[in-house]
């Protein structure tokens, strides 16, 4: 089949995917957002039609496939209605605000025999498939720590003013937590969580604490500890931070991994997300067995790219293929758990559903 795209969403991040689509030479029909003129530019570049309001994508006859881009709050209402039209659909992270509503839209995808991707884009790195590969030479993997310190311009959110998103209002909610679902946990956390996943498997309980402000409902810092059921533990801490000089490209951004096991270790570093396509993830391993380091080399690709061009050839396809419909299902079991336990402060069992 051809895929024929419907796009939902033309805010700030969906210009990496709309570039994705003109170098991939992708068919966009509509493109709708709330607002008209910057739905109107982004679908110039295909001659789409243009829309205010999102069912307008659903029902486009032309439409064979949904892509979410609008914020997160929206997910899961745009996703079901995609499934429910007979649609397949690629959803910007995170799939929805809810662990059980995530793993009922894989189920609802599944019964209807429809395709189901949440985009977490970072998979697509050259480097992270390389450090799957190499991932078995590690032996039994004994720790892990994952970290994604994010900057924030020089503005010192722990003990000087708040920016506005951050801020609590009139109900009690900031604007970040009703449209991301939280902080450096969901926004930063859970590209992180996914690449857990997806390099060393589903921990089975969570230990976690936050560092929040009393005038915001925003974590600022989360610190997790996974424990695995083979013992292995993984720690895990998100941050915005004032630091504009640390990471390894020393430009404030420093996300990474590193992975021990009884046959050596593996780094991991993977660069600013927005301008991924000039930097190259940075990969090292440690080899136990004769005691030397091997740097990994890869050249410099545009993740979003690469992400969606592999949905679009898995919906020609008509196959799910290894990047199942419950992708985004497991990362946000991941988050809700995380949160859950910072907030009863204790260790919380991951209730895993069965798929």
């Amino acid at each position: 089949m051809k895929v024929q795209l419907g796009v939902v969403g033309a805010g700030y991040i969906s210009r990496f995917h709309f570039r994705a689509y003109q170098k991939n030479s992708t068919d966009v029909r509509i493109v709708a957002d709330l607002n008209e003129e910057a739905a109107r530019a982004a679908a110039a570049p295909f001659n789409a039609a243009v829309a205010s309001d999102w069912q307008a994508v659903i029902d486009n006859p032309d439409v064979n496939t949904v892509v979410i881009l609008s914020p997160s709050s929206t997910h899961a209402t745009v996703v079901r209605a995609a499934l429910e039209a007979g649609k397949h659909v690629i959803c910007e992270k995170t799939l929805s605000l809810s662990a059980s509503e995530s793993f009922a839209l894989g189920k609802l995808a599944e019964e209807k025999g429809l395709l189901l991707f949440t985009s977490y884009m970072k998979r697509f790195f050259p480097a992270v498939q390389i450090a799957k590969s190499i991932l078995p030479r590690l032996g039994f993997i004994t720790s892990v720590y994952c970290r994604t310190y994010q900057g924030v311009g020089r503005a010192d959110l722990y003990t000087g003013e708040i920016i506005h998103p951050w801020l609590t209002e009139a109900d009690g909610t900031s604007r970040i937590t009703k449209l991301s679902g939280g902080g450096i946990l969901v926004c930063g956390g859970s590209h992180i969580f996914d690449l857990l996943l997806y390099l060393v498997g589903k921990p089975a309980g969570v230990y976690a604490h936050q560092l929040l402000r009393e005038e915001s409902d925003v974590d600022m810092v989360t610190h997790a500890m996974f424990d695995y059921d083979n013992d292995c533990t993984a720690h895990f801490e998100g941050n915005w931070h004032p630091h504009d000089r640390i990471g390894y490209q020393r430009d404030g951004w420093d996300e990474g991994f590193e992975i021990n096991g009884t046959g050596g270790r593996l780094l991991l570093n993977t660069p600013l997300w927005n301008g991924s396509e000039h930097l190259s993830p940075q990969l090292r391993f440690y080899n136990a067995e004769d005691g030397t380091w091997t740097d990994y080399g890869t050249v410099p690709v545009c993740p979003f790219e690469e992400a969606e061009k592999y949905f679009c050839e898995q919906i020609v396809k008509q196959e799910q293929g290894d990047y199942d419909r419950y992708v985004g299902y497991r990362v946000d079991q991941l988050l809700e758990s995380t949160q859950l336990s910072a907030t009863e402060n204790m260790r919380i069992p991951i209730p895993w559903q069965d798929v």
